[in-house]
């Protein structure tokens, strides 16, 4: 198969799934912008692998899959990013607690001179 028989195939299947891949994305995720750029990733992939792979069986579920596994790891990035700003902001909370108030020990100092 040449070269341009593969990206005629690949162009052919991504005219027909790419409604069926943003939609089913855009159910998943909630967010249509993501779920057309997860699905033009899902395309990449299939540009760089299926000219030496050679075209998969069923071509839209080829790239669903690649597209959702995308996804997946969009959502665990996510909330592992989440998690690691709690923990700083509970870092910094336990920090500054843990910090002296120096402005009230000056207040102090310079109102028991003035009282002298």
């Amino acid at each position: 198969m040449t070269a341009d028989h593969t990206h005629h195939a690949i162009l052919a299947a991504w005219r027909v799934e790419q409604p069926r891949l943003i939609t089913g994305l855009s159910r998943m995720l909630r967010d249509v912008p993501l779920a057309e750029e997860l699905t033009q990733d899902a395309l990449l992939a299939a540009l760089e692998h299926w000219p030496s792979t050679g075209i998969p069986e069923r071509p839209g579920a080829w790239l669903m899959a690649t597209a959702k596994r995308r996804a997946l790891d969009h959502l665990r990035r996510a909330r592992m990013l989440a998690r690691k700003h709690e923990l700083v902001a509970l870092e910094l909370e336990a920090e500054q607690q843990a910090m002296p108030d120096l402005e009230a020990a000056l207040d102090d100092d310079i109102g028991d001179e003035m009282l002298r």
